[in-house]
């Protein structure tokens, strides 16, 4: 993966993101479908993807709180896809442009957003294979080149793409997650330290992760 075509970027927050989505399953939202951790790694892809096509800002419909299966809050108080947008950000922020390190032709997935300088910042790579959470999780290796001595990295992750909060299967990223009712972050903040050699290191992505490196 090679460093390339950086975009600008605009302003970056949770709730600042010109675009409107509507519910693209169904009229509130598909119990089945809607609420799950596959819907988190979604809603981070959706919106580093928009980025990338210079899309300065999304916003999310939430419908009636309390009565929508896709809300970030409410009917399942903090869900799984809060968890794809806090991801989202966290890959942003503080960069000034973001480029892709894949074509867009399989499920892997990468992001590399840069400082103002156009040094490298941050890295997301994503594996976007279903994992039903019946038999072995499969995973795919990342090859990152352009590297320092060590890179640290937090995970989004869950026990399988079907995960839900409200069935007490919760997300995590970086070992953390976010208390229902108020988003308050509460776990030990955790990072994977990789070493490199010749500037070069191999990242695995179980299937249904993503993995942020801290390139600065």
């Amino acid at each position: 993966m090679s460093w390339e075509k950086p975009i600008r970027v605009g302003a970056l927050s949770l709730f600042s993101f010109t675009l409107v989505l509507m519910n693209l399953v169904s009229g509130g939202g598909a119990a089945a479908v809607s609420p799950l951790f596959g819907a988190a790694l979604w809603t981070m892809d959706y919106v580093l993807r928009a980025s990338l096509t210079n899309i300065k800002r999304t916003y999310f419909h939430h419908g009636t709180v309390g009565a929508c299966q896709y809300c970030w809050w409410g009917r399942y108080t903090t869900g799984a896809p809060y968890y794809g947008a806090y991801t989202a950000v966290a890959t942003m922020a503080g960069g000034s442009y973001i480029s892709a390190l894949d074509a867009g032709t399989t499920s892997y997935a990468g992001y590399v957003v840069y400082d103002s300088a156009k040094k490298p910042l941050k890295v997301l790579l994503y594996n976007s294979d279903y994992y039903s959470g019946s038999g072995t999780r499969g995973s795919g290796s990342f090859v990152v080149s352009g590297l320092g001595s060590t890179v640290r990295a937090k995970r989004l992750t869950a026990p399988n793409t079907n995960s839900r909060v409200d069935q007490g299967s919760v997300p995590s990223f970086g070992g953390q997650t976010f208390a229902n009712g108020t988003c308050v972050v509460g776990g030990t903040e955790r990072f994977e330290s990789t070493t490199t050699s010749g500037g070069q290191a191999t990242f695995t992505v179980a299937a249904s992760e993503a993995l942020l490196l801290y390139l600065q």
